[in-house]
């Protein structure tokens, strides 16, 4: 019996110092990142607005568009779409307020609700995650490091983040200069009537900014397919937002 105890309980002492020595290592890949865009990794993320303008290809069509963004930690962001398809200009505003979210064209105002209204949601936590250093700065957060892959031909070191009831994501960082370069998940695709399928974003052409580098192209793959390509810009980071950009539009 003592072969078999001694073994086991050598095994249970080694593992929480494996993963607590993994969490470290996935925390400084996570510093590294925050250092190599020029921030200081116990900076707290308040908000952030950009710019940004492409194509959109779903549901069977293409749509040019420019869009104009913003969020605010943890929980909220607004974002005002402006597309042109054939002749018609559609715009459309989307609004995010913690577990509360509406939609409107112009004409009528709508409660996103159901399967929408989840990912919808869960759009302001990619953002949250995407910021960085929420992660070393709010509770909450379990980080892990994963399988890194070549991103544009050069390889990557991976973090897996999680946390309690949201999906998790897992990001790629270049090896080289840090930079984050991919955000990957699983997400339900509302063209597909909320099939599960991958959510590949793609993050390159870093330009610096107020002594901050911000990537200023974005390709967002889904379930294989380009979806988003995207030029963005005018991004600037600030403590605080206007409530009001939050409200029921």
């Amino acid at each position: 019996m003592r072969h078999i105890l001694f073994p086991l309980a050598g095994l249970f002492l080694v593992t929480p110092i494996a993963r607590a020595d993994d969490a470290a290592d996935a925390k400084a890949i996570v510093e590294k990142a925050i250092k190599a865009r020029g921030d200081k990794p116990d900076a707290k993320f308040g908000a952030m607005t950009w710019q940004d303008k492409g194509k959109f290809t779903g549901g069977g069509f293409e749509l040019p568009y420019t869009a104009e963004w913003a969020f605010q930690s943890p929980d909220k962001y607004r974002f005002v779409f402006t597309g042109t398809f054939g002749d018609a200009k559609i715009t459309m505003t989307v609004v995010v307020n913690g577990e509360k979210a509406w939609q409107a064209d112009g004409i009528k105002v709508e409660e996103i609700t159901g399967e929408k209204l989840t990912q919808t949601v869960n759009e302001a936590y990619q953002f949250r995650v995407s910021a960085l250093t929420p992660l070393l700065t709010d509770k909450g957060f379990t980080l892990a490091t994963a399988n890194g892959k070549d991103v544009g031909k050069k390889p990557t070191v991976a973090v897996k983040v999680t946390h309690e009831k949201k999906p998790a994501i897992t990001l790629y960082f270049d090896k080289d200069s840090g930079l984050l370069v991919k955000r990957e998940l699983i997400v339900k695709d509302e063209f597909q009537k909320w099939k599960e399928v991958l959510d590949e974003a793609y993050f390159s052409d870093y330009k610096e900014a107020n002594g901050k580098k911000h990537f200023t192209k974005l390709k967002i793959v889904r379930d294989g397919k380009p979806m988003i390509e995207a030029t963005l810009f005018d991004a600037k980071e600030t403590e605080k937002l206007d409530a009001k950009l939050f409200e029921k539009p």
